[in-house]
């Protein structure tokens, strides 16, 4: 797929340079647009929306290709949506993804870290649910779960796409849900170890929503 008339796009909170353009040359067999996470229901953009209503998405390019300031027209044949889902998803629903307006960014400037999340329940419930679970406290960094300064990991668990389903069935619960801002971590907030951009290229399994916090984004 082609994208024209390209230009500059800064992302002034994180001095990352991004690529504007759109999708209006978009036919789905010629370009393959990979999604992570799932989209939260309630949130879905209702019908008769009006597209001039929304920002641009975002999406990266594979670490093969590379787009600079130089690039009038640009083409590809896989993408990886970083920010945008609910957009994308309504645009398809639609079928007026060439509406879309986007912003490509190179896969080297993907930064990712992991949304932070409120607890629900008692702290002394979420320690023996996560007990129940198999979950048992680390002293470092591993695999797992970072609570009131203590890291939690299941040995069971042997991939990250298993770590965050078992998070999923903590939001489907409603036992945590995420705080939507950037805000500074807290004792009183837990996360989960982020996923890493080159996770994006291999998880064949959508994410829980809000399972990432993906920069650049707008």
């Amino acid at each position: 797929m082609k994208f024209s008339n390209i230009r500059e796009y800064l992302f002034t909170p994180y001095n990352v340079m991004g690529y504007l353009s759109d999708f209006s040359n978009f036919d789905e067999s010629l370009v393959d647009v990979k999604l992570h996470e799932e989209t939260i229901l309630k949130n879905e953009i209702q019908d008769d929306t009006n597209f001039s209503q929304f920002e641009p998405i975002v999406l990266s390019l594979y670490p093969d290709k590379k787009i600079n300031s130089k690039v009038i027209n640009f083409e590809t044949d896989e993408l990886i949506l970083l920010d945008g889902h609910h957009r994308w998803k309504y645009a398809n629903r639609t079928d007026s993804v060439n509406k879309l307006k986007c912003i490509l960014v190179n896969f080297d400037d993907i930064k990712i870290k992991s949304y932070f999340f409120r607890l629900n329940v008692k702290k002394e419930e979420f320690e023996n649910l996560l007990i129940q679970e198999g979950f048992e406290e680390i002293e470092n960094k591993s695999l797992g779960i970072k609570f009131n300064d203590t890291y939690y990991s299941n040995p069971n668990h042997e991939n990250i796409s298993q770590l965050y389903k078992f998070k999923k069935t903590l939001q489907d619960s409603e036992t945590i849900t995420p705080i939507l801002d950037d805000s500074e971590e807290t004792n009183d907030f837990l996360s989960f170890t982020p996923i890493t951009p080159n996770d994006l290229l291999y998880i064949s399994e959508l994410l829980p929503p809000k399972s990432t916090w993906i920069t650049p984004r707008i």
